[in-house]
């Protein structure tokens, strides 16, 4: 595909180092030139100095050719206009486009993506919102996320001294947990790796795990020495993803306190959260920070915008007694320290953003993906259509010639799920594929299930 990316912020970076690894036929533009120098050395793409509502960019960026173009630029305005230019000079070509103010996305002044000519829209705040609420009611260490319509779960859970799975080998770790229960990958120092029978995990891994979702206490109880229920939350930081939390949260009856340091801010966010304590104040400084956690929260969500400063008050509140701590932390290099400094979970609104727009560049066939890691490896499901070939259908999927560091993990059929290799079961038409597949293997998997 050529796909054309406006804005090599962060993000931009980051999903055109992925889309060049994949062997896609990348094009950067970007208006800081010297920015656009750098990159213009660094990477094996195109770089453009220019701006994406400039038609004489993008007739140099090879839109008449383009089949995606990614409007990710800091400005919502310049990303909206620079999707309808992109739309009037290349009819075929798909848009996406990064809006970050909310009132946007819904609400009285939510805008229609069709009336801009973008086949998507994406948000960080909301999908971010909706992450820490899931985080908050799983009880357990570590992250999860929900797939196959819920049904499955998916956990990102730290090896530490006090789990199981630190004193067995999977083999023998696999004979004492639930049948729908699979341990699918392995994230250590030297990245992802699918495990063997005769692998060993060690303490500062993360495992990732699927499970059926009535199954996951009983797991959890079975590896973890202590997990726990959280009903308090302390919110640093009440900006629009904060907001966005606390809301949710209300709903579900926790109890939830949030302090934001802008008293205008804190104001505004009172009045609307009335179910919620709201404390004008800084979260980050420390005497502030122990007399909350005194007050007994079970869980802190760090949402500043300060990588480090989120990271160090999210380990204190955990020196400090939290059960659960949740960082906001956007620099990607960051997150293996973090985990091995007591955070729980690391979110990010950029990472939020590009996952979305990878999860759009995989639809088809694809009926979803879930990223591991730095983008280390992908869960993706594969929807089998009416008419699969026979070579996915003649052999049982235990024999299947998958390409190499790709594994099948778990099979969803009308109301049964199986999971691992599933034995001598067949693919058939309709069901979900679940299948991970190391960074490097994800193109050649697409062919595969085409």
């Amino acid at each position: 595909m050529h796909i054309i990316i406006i804005g090599a912020g962060e993000v931009g970076r980051y999903l055109a180092e992925i889309l060049i690894e994949e062997r896609h036929d990348v094009c950067l533009v970007e208006q800081d030139e010297k920015l656009a120098r750098e990159l213009d050395e660094r990477l094996d793409a195109q770089v453009i100095q220019g701006t994406g509502v400039s038609r004489e960019a993008l007739f140099r960026a090879g839109i008449k050719k383009a089949d995606l173009m990614l409007a990710i630029t800091q400005v919502d305005e310049i990303n909206l206009i620079a999707a309808m230019t992109a739309e009037r000079l290349a009819p075929n070509c798909l848009t996406v486009a990064r809006v970050r103010d909310p009132r946007y996305i819904s609400g009285t002044d939510a805008i229609k993506a069709e009336e801009y000519g973008v086949d998507f829209l994406v948000g960080p705040e909301q999908a971010v919102a909706e992450q820490v609420v899931d985080l908050l009611q799983y009880a357990g260490p570590g992250q999860i996320s929900p797939i196959a319509d819920g049904r499955v779960a998916m956990l990102e859970m730290p090896v530490t001294p006090n789990t199981l799975p630190v004193w067995a080998t999977l083999g023998e770790l696999s004979a004492e947990i639930p049948s729908q229960t699979f341990i699918a990958a392995v994230l250590g120092s030297e990245g992802l790796r699918i495990p063997t029978a005769e692998d060993r995990f060690q303490v500062g891994e993360r495992l990732f795990v699927l499970c059926a979702r009535e199954e996951i206490t009983r797991f959890l109880n079975l590896v973890v020495s202590d997990f726990h229920k959280v009903e308090q939350v302390l919110l640093i930081g009440g900006g629009d993803i904060g907001f966005h939390v606390a809301r949710h949260l209300q709903r579900l009856k926790f109890d939830v306190t949030i302090i934001e340091k802008d008293s205008e801010r804190a104001e505004r966010i009172a009045i609307k959260l009335t179910k919620s304590t709201v404390i004008h104040g800084d979260g980050t400084e420390p005497g502030m920070l122990a007399e909350l956690m005194a007050d007994g929260h079970d869980a802190v969500v760090v949402l500043i915008a300060d990588d480090e400063k989120a990271l160090l008050t999210g380990v204190m509140t955990k020196h400090l007694g939290a059960k659960k701590v949740i960082a906001r932390v956007d620099e990607r290099e960051y997150a293996p320290v973090a985990h091995k400094l007591g955070v729980d979970a690391v979110i990010s609104p950029r990472r939020a953003v590009a996952d979305s727009i990878l999860r759009f560049l995989r639809r088809g066939r694809i009926a979803s993906a879930t990223m591991l890691g730095d983008h280390d490896g992908e869960l993706i499901d594969f929807r089998i259509g009416k008419k699969p070939r026979r070579e996915l259908t003649e052999v049982p999927v235990s024999k299947l010639q998958l390409p190499e560091n790709c594994l099948i993990a778990v099979m969803v059929r009308d109301n049964e799920i199986f999971f691992g290799n599933t034995g001598d079961q067949h693919i058939r038409a309709g069901d979900h594929v679940f299948v991970i597949a190391l960074r490097e293997a994800v193109q050649r998997l697409e062919g595969f299930f085409e």
